[in-house]
């Protein structure tokens, strides 16, 4: 398994997507049920399957990650080799939360008075693109549309 199988709630919007998918294995409901009340290991592994084409599928179509925190904000750009982070960073002792619909509007006055600092940095890939963007994925981040970080970009 190259991802990891997903969870039933994952698994009930793509019901359609699975039926096709067991289709297109010969696989119809009735020898589905079977297979499942008389071979688990058999089952599992086509959810297996199933599940890494799902991952493989979005990874590969997606260019953006972001990861957001009460005091951060991780925003990843992919490409064919390489990923290029720019993360915000609260660091004053005040309380600050980035959950709060005006705390990105503060980002430049904040930056100024260094109460927060900016990072950015590129790195080429050990592993296949896919499977670097997991391993975010599996730190809480979700894949986005890019626009927090083309606007971290603007605050560069």
């Amino acid at each position: 398994m190259q991802f990891r199988r997903l969870v039933k709630e994952e698994l009930e919007p793509l019901a359609e997507d699975f039926a096709i998918f067991l289709a297109s294995n010969s696989i119809d409901k009735k020898e589905w049920d079977s297979i499942k009340e008389k071979d688990a290991e058999k089952a599992d592994h086509l959810l297996d399957i199933f599940s890494d084409m799902v991952f493989e599928k979005a990874l590969t179509s997606a260019k953006y990650l972001e990861r957001i925190s009460e005091t951060e904000i991780h925003c990843y750009s992919f490409f064919a080799k390489t990923a290029h982070l720019i993360s915000l960073r609260y660091v004053a002792k005040e309380p600050f939360s980035f959950f709060n619909a005006e705390a990105f509007n503060q980002a430049p006055t904040l930056l100024k008075s260094g109460k927060m600092e900016l990072i950015q940095g590129t790195r080429t890939f050990e592993k296949p693109r896919e499977a670097e963007m997991f391993a975010i994925m599996q730190t809480g981040a979700t894949i986005s549309k890019g626009e927090l970080y083309r606007a971290l970009v603007g605050l560069i």
